[in-house]
């Protein structure tokens, strides 16, 4: 089922960027959404995990919720056709939530995100010259640690370390405030390995070359 996810959004991601090659011609007028751009992101992330983790025979289940402040930076590229809107994007985020257990005797297990990381591509239209709202889809990675302790100590018992992956998808709306500068808003949910979930509303700000 995951090699079928990424084997259709390579083929989407492949047809967004064959779309949105740059041309030799001149914006619009109205192009507000059209080149090469880069930016900062950040807002309220919740995270959540459902999951038996760590090798045998240290294998405890961690469920936890926790809500936070997520940031980072994206860099992409948007084509314009009218009022429609075809771009991609990648984008880094340096921080992560602790999910944290308490399992058998006492003991704890956690799991520490590192960062994370996305290629998406993305489908809008113009609700009014310089209003653009779209749909995104993409992959998502996320690089975590996982430990557990014994009872009343702080040196872990077990380590593991992982890259989990999986489908991004949302939306959003972005507001051209000129040709080069824009700022919005989008909503996004990440679906990765070992039941772990991630959604986040950002805020962003971003720069047209």
């Amino acid at each position: 089922m995951k090699n079928h996810l990424k084997a259709s959004f390579a083929i989407f991601l492949s047809a967004a960027i064959v779309a949105s090659t740059p041309s030799v011609q001149a914006r619009g007028s109205e192009e507000n959404f059209e080149g090469i751009k880069a930016g900062v992101q950040a807002g309220w992330e919740r995270r959540e995990a459902d999951e038996d983790l760590l090798p045998a025979p240290n294998t405890s289940r961690l469920k936890d919720k926790a809500n936070g402040v997520s940031y980072g930076g994206f860099i992409g590229y948007d084509a314009q056709f009218d009022k429609f809107v075809l771009g991609v994007e990648a984008d880094f985020s340096p921080n992560g939530k602790t999910l944290r257990s308490s399992v058998v005797n006492n003991g704890t297990i956690e799991l520490d995100s590192k960062w994370s990381a996305s290629a998406s591509a993305r489908a809008g239209v113009a609700l009014a010259p310089r209003i653009l709202a779209y749909g995104r889809i993409g992959y998502s990675v996320n690089r975590y640690t996982v430990r557990g302790f014994a009872a009343g100590s702080d040196t872990p018992v077990a380590t593991s370390k992982a890259t989990g992956d999986g489908l991004l998808y949302g939306g959003g709306l972005e507001y051209a405030v000129n040709r080069n500068f824009s700022i919005g808003a989008k909503y996004r949910h990440l679906d990765n390995d070992n039941s772990l979930e991630a959604s986040q509303i950002l805020g962003r700000m971003s720069i047209r070359f």
